[in-house]
């Protein structure tokens, strides 16, 4: 059976009842770790492709400005037990590397080129669809690619759980509460614009806001914001735009009552994060310095931070993240889920960490079309918690997240490439 066909007999998402598996009990992180260990799917084709999406509105940081978002989406298409299944999976690589050191060109050529032919040959040698908790060997193929395989991760699970008509919500045990959503403005150096952005947020209902600085547009901006807004819950992204000669002038920021400070220097250099933190009565808060659950202990240990944004992919996948959810919980350190302006899909699988999480800190999870001129999705999925502030709620459709549209996605794909296996297996591109 050949790609194409498979990919054509796979049924739209929805609920079937007679295949519907009841969710395990146990902590997120115990329910993740059995997702697909009774599983009998077998892999059929991998699909690779490369979409182009457009910002809303560009968005500007310290680092560049941002008008466009390529994503690079994975698709398994298998059978269990002769019915054709398929999953998704959705890398949050972006253009280029001023913010990360994996792109989008490099996330699309390690699933191409590794990660994609090593799923084929696990599964090949095993005879079935691995458990996504039993991927730690595909993982270290990449080490340096954390993105791509969070992505491919998230496909699997995808799979498993679209075979078993589940939810990622329900089988993680999340409840019916929607999740409270923020909001980002990016850097602005005119105050007035940037009221302006921040009043319309502040009038949407929003309660949250995280403001990008850096230096020259940091002191004035925040003020502004401040005394136009003086309840609002204000956080300050610095993406490391500072070094620690910066301390005296970050310090004068307490005067603003900031929920935190994200990531004002080097992510390597957690030692000037602690030296701030012993000084500043604002908290801080670690970003780009988390890329695995040992490094979220060892900034805590070090007093680096004292709150954490936890985003999936960075930290290489679902099942990471769970584990600092998991860490945190037990130290009461607060987190809230950070966003890299995903499609709708993505963006729902970050609202279910963040409803299993148990965080009251707003996370960056505001729907996907208040950013994306075109979304992915499946139009009318749900998203948006109609009554009182913006809340996102949990998908409990079928999967990791609601549905993609397919006609969507093949409008805007620029790219895309698949392995099938069985004799001889090989990558074709489209």
């Amino acid at each position: 059976m050949d790609f194409e066909s498979i990919a054509s007999a796979i049924p739209p998402p929805g609920p079937t009842s007679d295949q519907h598996i009841t969710p395990p009990t146990g902590s997120p992180a115990e329910r993740w770790a059995r997702l697909g260990t009774d599983s009998a799917i077998v892999l059929h084709a991998v699909e690779v492709r490369l979409v182009e999406l457009e910002l809303i509105a560009p968005v500007r940081t310290s680092r560049g400005e941002h008008r466009r978002r390529p994503v690079v989406l994975v698709r398994l298409s298998g059978t269990d037990r002769g019915t054709p299944v398929g999953g998704w999976g959705e890398c949050a690589a972006l253009a280029d590397r001023t913010y990360e050191a994996e792109d989008v060109d490099g996330s699309f050529s390690v699933l191409e080129s590794v990660l994609g032919p090593a799923l084929v040959s696990t599964c090949s040698t095993d005879g079935r669809l691995p458990p996504p908790a039993a991927l730690g060997a595909l993982r270290w193929r990449a080490p340096d690619a954390p993105l791509a395989f969070a992505a491919l991760e998230m496909a699997v699970a995808d799979l498993h759980l679209r075979s078993m008509a589940t939810s990622f919500a329900d089988w993680l045990g999340v409840g019916p509460d929607p999740v409270p959503a923020g909001a980002v403005v990016g850097e602005c150096r005119d105050p007035a614009e940037l009221l302006g952005r921040v009043d319309a947020l502040v009038d949407q209902g929003y309660g949250r806001i995280k403001m990008k600085i850096g230096r020259g547009a940091d002191l004035e901006p925040i003020a502004a914001v401040r005394q136009a807004h003086p309840g609002l819950f204000l956080q300050a992204d610095a993406n490391e735009d500072y070094t620690e000669s910066d301390i005296d002038h970050l310090v004068g920021l307490d005067r603003y009552d900031l929920a935190c400070l994200e990531q004002p220097f080097r992510r390597d250099d957690l030692a000037a994060h602690a030296r701030l933190a012993q000084r500043s009565s604002t908290p801080v808060c670690l970003d780009e310095s988390l890329d695995s659950p040992e490094s979220v202990v060892r900034a805590l240990e070090m007093g680096a931070c004292s709150v954490v944004c936890l985003k999936p992919a960075r930290l290489g996948g679902i099942g990471h993240a769970l584990e600092v959810v998991r860490l945190c919980s037990a130290s009461s350190v607060p987190l809230w889920l950070g966003g890299m302006f995903e499609t709708g899909f993505a963006r729902a699988v970050n609202v279910v960490v963040g409803a299993a999480s148990g965080t009251d800190w707003p996370g960056d999870l505001s729907p996907a079309t208040s950013y994306l001129r075109h979304d992915l999705t499946v139009p009318g999925s749900p998203e948006v918690d109609p009554a009182g502030p913006p809340r996102v709620v949990p998908s409990r459709a079928p999967g990791m997240g609601p549905g993609f549209d397919p006609a969507a996605v093949d409008r805007h794909t620029v790219r895309r490439v698949h392995l099938e296996t069985g004799p001889g297996p090989g990558f074709g591109h489209g």
